[in-house]
């Protein structure tokens, strides 16, 4: 039976940034989000809607959805920004190497979170005929932005 997502409502109850979001953009990225946290149900368990809307958190905030610091940069053109100069404000952003090793989830607050909950589901090797598949799922697995 095909997993399906927590309703707009619940998602907005819990993270409450998203609360303008419309119905056709929460459809979307959470259908996205689900291409990734299904195929690990088994392992998520529990846990699986919460990652599911981790998820779904992080799509949105990487499309300038949402009312938080995060999604407002992406709006707006900034989110990856290393250093700004505004007037006599200067900004530059921590350079995370724990965050730069997650590839695309590392970008948001939302994919950090998300990102230990789906690799655990994926530590390791898996050992074939020919040999250890570096990675764990073959041809770039589930993740297709993450690096492992």
């Amino acid at each position: 039976m095909a997993y399906t997502p927590p309703t707009k409502a619940t998602f907005i109850a819990i993270f409450p940034a998203f609360a303008a979001v419309t119905d056709e953009a929460y459809v979307f990225w959470s259908a996205q989000a689900v291409l990734i946290t299904e195929p690990l149900e088994a392992c998520l368990g529990a846990r699986m809607d919460l990652a599911t809307m981790r998820a779904t958190a992080h799509y949105l905030t990487q499309a300038g959805i949402g009312t938080g610091t995060e999604s407002q940069m992406a709006a707006e053109g900034a989110s990856g920004f290393k250093r700004i100069k505004s007037g006599t404000i200067d900004l530059e952003r921590f350079d995370s190497s724990r965050a730069a090793d997650m590839g695309d989830w590392g970008t948001t607050s939302y994919g950090q979170q998300v990102y230990p909950m789906l690799k655990a589901c994926l530590a390791g090797p898996r050992v074939t005929g020919t040999g250890p598949v570096i990675g764990g799922c073959g041809f770039g697995g589930p993740f297709p932005y993450g690096r492992w």
